[in-house]
């Protein structure tokens, strides 16, 4: 198996350089997926873009190439910012079809997560990027259109504080369900086991609603607060039998503090019967926005805006400022300008300050000190009560942009992906069957 994963990525790497049907120039490898392979790429116009392109060993597959292709018009009928746009898409002179995506700059939230203590997010973040994906969510059920893959591979936070959902690639759209080139049988199951509700791993296509993807979000959020799945188990048979059979735990027996309200939303979502859901993602995101307000800040400017959108929050998630000093670090802050008169020359500092430590508090009022002599210098700036350090943002590899498509894997073990009547687990290289 190591074997074919190290052919597979010197054949990907082989076509670095290529340009696809005269306009779109191959110009770095960004991941490999079990059936595409990602390249940040370049128009002949100048324009960047992700080109996920489909393996020549799947191209001959019929069912393959429609399920690729199609992505990019299910993706496209969303019709919301947060679902990607696809820009393009055309057969490439070996017959491998391909599509071209924006090219986006950020992380996963498989990846945020691997960056905090414990794989775990704040409340607030949380919050916040569930309501984002509710907001996509609602547009795409509008629409007939359900993911059936939400998890937090599929999950994009950019740097400049946007949500997005990747991979519309086994996305079912009802209106079409019993038309031609129908893709999905009843019996099938599609998705990824540890993020599929009962009636997903039964195979009960039938029954596979909006409500799929609320559970399937609910299982999101619960793994950002707790850094845990819902159904842990060593073997992809035994996440389906325990996703078919078993409720998921109510959130405040696993994570303990949080208000009960916020716990509640989640826990509904993850009911196991699809009755006792929230039947749809409006409803989830008004209650949702309802409990913000009680939950504890965890970054600047998180604060509850009502039922009005989250806007203050994006500057929460354009970067991940504390994730070198983990959940205990406060957030850096830009301490006020001082001067510092030496002689005749003044000079301004402005410092960024992060602290380590609780708030000192304030000493008692003491007598105002002696006036110094007229003819003493100045007295020196008495020194910081707290460190003072200059902090840079965190920031990626800028000799290679991320692309929409790029995933790292679970932490802590791996993730098994099922697709049909296949079993996979992701690895370092091979990253995820489904979404490429």
């Amino acid at each position: 198996m190591t074997q074919g994963r190290d052919d597979a990525s010197l054949r990907a790497a082989a076509r670095v350089g290529q340009i696809l049907r005269g306009k779109w120039r191959l110009d770095r490898l960004l991941g490999i997926g079990g059936t595409a392979c990602v390249y940040a790429a370049t128009h002949r116009n100048g324009q960047r873009g992700a080109v996920k392109l489909l393996r020549p060993e799947h191209a001959g597959d019929e069912e393959a190439r429609q399920r690729f292709l199609r992505e990019g018009y299910v993706a496209n009928r969303v019709a919301h910012p947060g679902a990607v746009a696809v820009l393009d898409d055309d057969i490439a002179e070996d017959g491998s079809p391909f599509l071209v995506m924006e090219l986006l700059d950020g992380d996963t939230l498989e990846q945020r997560a691997s960056k905090r203590p414990g794989h775990r997010l704040t409340p607030a973040e949380v919050a916040f990027v569930a309501d984002r994906l509710l907001d996509v969510l609602a547009a795409a059920h509008d629409k007939g259109i359900v993911h059936r893959d939400i998890k937090p591979e599929n999950v994009f936070l950019t740097r400049a504080g946007e949500v997005r959902i990747l991979d519309f690639g086994i996305a079912r759209i009802h209106e079409a369900q019993h038309g031609p080139g129908r893709l999905t049988e009843v019996g099938s199951v599609m998705g990824t086991p540890a993020f599929m509700p009962p009636e997903q791993a039964l195979g009960h296509t039938a029954t596979i609603d909006a409500r799929t993807d609320i559970w399937a979000l609910g299982a999101v959020l619960f793994y950002a607060l707790t850094g845990r799945v819902i159904h842990e188990a060593d073997t992809v048979n035994k996440v389906l039998l325990s996703a078919m059979t078993r409720p998921a735990p109510q959130l405040a027996s696993i994570l303990q503090g949080l208000p009960s309200p916020f716990c509640e939303v989640i826990d509904r979502a993850l009911a196991f019967q699809q009755k006792d859901r929230w039947q749809d993602a409006r409803s989830m995101q008004r209650a949702l926005r309802a409990v913000i307000p009680s939950l504890p800040p965890g970054m600047p400017g998180l604060e509850a805006a009502g039922a009005t959108a989250l806007s203050s929050t994006a500057p929460a998630l354009a970067h991940d400022a504390t994730a070198a000093g983990g959940r205990g670090s406060r957030t850096v802050a830009l301490a006020t300008a001082f001067v510092l008169l030496l002689g005749a020359i003044g000079a301004t500092a402005i410092i960024m300050t992060r602290r380590k430590a609780p708030p000192v508090e304030p000493a008692a009022a003491a007598a105002p000190p002696a006036p110094p002599p007229p003819t003493a210098e100045p007295a020196p700036a008495p020194a910081a009560s707290e460190e003072t350090v200059i902090e840079l943002p965190e920031t990626a590899d800028t000799s290679a942009p991320a692309s929409p498509a790029v995933k790292s894997a679970p932490q802590g073990g791996s993730r098994p992906t099922y697709l049909g009547n296949k079993k996979k687990k992701k690895s370092d290289s091979d990253l995820n069957m489904n979404q490429w």
